[in-house]
């Protein structure tokens, strides 16, 4: 555990140098005035891809320190407050896309659950359905004291199965840039907290919904 512990830590922060040092380097190169139209698409396609690789390098990690349970907590997370959170600060992307967004908060959802983990899952879940939304689409979040569920209107197919949660299959239009590791790590998180995640496609919306797992068992 001790090692483990030790070559996560280590590899967050191998990883994550070189590459804020590469995207620094490609921010700077942008500054140049003498650069063609061509070698700033050039540039830009560059960060792009660092930014891609950022990100895939944290999900890997993030993945890894779950499945080695460094998290452990004994700390009430209220999920409810979290998603208000989010969407306040989220809203940039979501007026930019004029996108509605429906609530019904019910009732505060509860779960034990550390809090870089429930910040962690519920970005992960509506930064997906603002990401794969078409503009001027709806999002619909409720909370009862027992169940969490996000929705969302979208042109994309519905998730096959056997690649919901598969790591390193993008679980929308390969046309998209995605690291696939977005849906895996939020089964992970649910996993290791007793929850239950399940997902339905149906009239052009996506949902997803989260459950305690002693209450899922007691559905028919």
């Amino acid at each position: 555990y001790v090692n483990m512990k030790e070559f996560t830590e280590n590899a967050a922060h191998e990883m994550q140098t070189p590459v804020a040092v590469a995207q620094s380097k490609m921010e700077l190169l942008l500054q140049d005035a003498n650069l063609s139209e061509e070698q700033i698409q050039s540039v830009l396609q560059t960060s792009d891809v660092l930014n891609r690789l950022g990100k895939l390098s944290q999900s890997l990690l993030l993945l890894a320190k779950i499945e080695n349970n460094q998290f452990v907590t004994k700390e009430t997370i209220n999920l409810t407050d979290v998603t208000k959170k989010y969407l306040q600060l989220f809203n940039e992307f979501i007026t930019e896309k004029q996108l509605t967004i429906q609530t019904g908060f019910n009732e505060d959802f509860k779960a034990t659950l550390h809090h870089l983990l429930a910040d962690s899952l519920i970005s992960n879940l509506l930064g997906n359905a603002i990401k794969y939304n078409y503009p001027g689409g709806t999002i619909s979040i409720g909370t009862s004291a027992n169940r969490f569920t996000i929705s969302n209107t979208s042109l994309q197919k519905p998730i096959p199965k056997d690649k919901l949660f598969s790591r390193m299959q993008s679980s929308r239009d390969q046309a998209e840039a995605s690291n696939g590791l977005g849906l895996a790590s939020v089964k992970k998180m649910v996993d290791a907290n007793n929850l239950h995640i399940s997902y339905v496609s149906e009239t052009g919306y996506h949902r997803f919904s989260i459950e305690s797992k002693s209450v899922q068992k007691l559905r028919p």
